[in-house]
């Protein structure tokens, strides 16, 4: 058993506007995410269940069944193999939790799905 203190936790710079602080079990990530307004994750999925508590905030998830928009203290489940993406509405608190150990956090190859490929058209 362990115990962790978000407020002693050293946090992940995803990249300027998205801040993760997360915890990694034996076979469970949960993090806090701090999501600035306009933030966008390009279209992906996982091989696990991922479950997204929403503590604050307005965030926006374009699902195979079509858009969700959470609000304070909602939770999206969204299911192994989905493919899905998302806009931050509102500057956002929320909790990430997946049935996994998140290899792609650790390492950061999850930053690419976390950039917005409309910032970069100017340099084309």
């Amino acid at each position: 058993m362990k115990v962790y203190d978000l407020n002693e936790l050293n946090g992940d710079a995803v990249n300027d506007s998205y801040n993760r602080q997360a915890v990694y079990g034996e076979s469970v990530s949960v993090a806090r995410l701090d999501v600035k307004k306009g933030e966008v994750t390009q279209a992906h999925s996982h091989d696990t269940e991922e479950v997204i508590y929403l503590l604050q905030g307005r965030w926006l998830f374009h699902l195979p069944d079509g858009d969700v928009m959470l609000t304070d203290n909602q939770m999206l489940c969204i299911p192994a193999g989905d493919v899905h993406s998302s806009e931050v509405i509102e500057d956002s608190i929320a909790v990430d939790i997946c049935s996994n150990i998140r290899p792609d956090w650790r390492s950061g190859q999850d930053r690419i799905l976390h950039t917005n490929p409309e910032q970069f058209l100017w340099a084309v």
